[in-house]
């Protein structure tokens, strides 16, 4: 048996010596105890109390209908299923019974997450929550992961700003990305970049392992004012790339210009920032500058309680 199927089985919940049982009785349906033993060179009471382990996870079926009990394999495929569909049961009993206990997210805070899973979960969580923009700096393969995401998104008006590494498109957003072959980061990098800032209020910059379980590094701020610093930083970086791209392909200023206008207006507003920041941070003010008085400064206090 193999490292590997020895892991994938671990990941399922099967010690060393039950996957060592179930993969037996994979190769040899039909199988008692004792033949399980002779062929694996355990006691046979340490097989017994696997395949009672297997039988209790529903991995093996058996039979007694013959003079000596004999067992077989569950086919994987079917376990798996059986168990997908027992998880999404008890998830649905779980949520249920917690409703109402959950709070929203705390906010502030610099957290390190441990996993893919982790950072994938917590990235369409705040895809979720977007209000007004997502700027997402990504490799093709997280980006593919993203796609429904970031449709669900668009669909809702918010403005996705996304910096590919290889040509794509995506419907509704804006994707600053290489017209043809991939960019030199993936030449690079033995990993994937996923970057992502959301509204001006929290952000997550990781770097994932090639084996698209694990991680090199990954933290998602919720830290206010980090959280608009770094909206507005990956915000001009990925202006200041598709001006670089522009500028290589010889374009004047002229070109250039309504382009970086179009996008400064949708990613790097004021609008952000005054919605984002606690009370007290900022002045009463108006995009243009003006001191607000009034019914419109009290407006503007009310959107950021809210």
């Amino acid at each position: 048996m193999s490292d590997k199927l020895k892991g994938l089985l671990s990941d399922i919940g099967f010690t060393g010596l039950e996957a060592s049982v179930y993969l037996a009785l994979l190769r040899e349906p039909c199988s008692t105890g004792y033949r399980m033993a002779q062929m694996i060179g355990k006691p046979a009471a340490n097989i017994y109390m696997a395949l009672d382990s297997l039988h209790a996870k529903g991995a093996v079926l058996s039979d007694e209908t013959s003079r000596a009990k004999t067992y077989s394999a569950m086919p994987l495929a079917t376990y798996l299923e059986g168990k997908r569909r027992e998880m999404e049961e008890k998830q649905r009993e779980f949520e249920k019974e917690i409703a109402g206990l959950e709070t929203s997210t705390a906010e502030g805070g610099i957290f390190r997450l441990t996993s893919a899973d982790q950072v994938y979960a917590r990235v369409r969580r705040m895809f979720e929550g977007a209000r007004s923009a997502v700027l997402l700096d990504a490799f093709p393969g997280p980006l593919d992961e993203l796609r429904s995401d970031v449709a669900s998104a668009v669909k809702r008006g918010v403005h996705v700003l996304i910096k590919g590494y290889r040509p794509t498109k995506l419907r509704g957003a804006d994707v600053i990305c290489p017209e043809e072959g991939d960019a030199a980061d993936l030449k690079i990098w033995n990993g994937d970049w996923l970057n992502i800032a959301v509204d001006c209020r929290e952000s997550l910059f990781s770097f994932l392992k090639p084996d698209g379980k694990g991680v090199y590094d990954a933290v998602w701020n919720r830290n206010q004012y980090l959280g608009m610093m770094n909206f507005n930083g990956l915000a001009f970086e990925l202006l200041l790339t598709r001006t670089v791209q522009l500028l290589k392909q010889d374009k004047t200023r002229e070109e250039i210009a309504p382009e970086f206008r179009q996008l400064s207006n949708r990613y790097l507003t004021a609008s952000f920032w005054r919605d984002a920041a606690p009370e007290g941070w900022m002045k009463e003010w108006t995009p243009e500058g003006s001191r607000k008085k009034g019914k419109t400064a009290a407006r503007s206090r009310r959107r950021r309680k809210k």
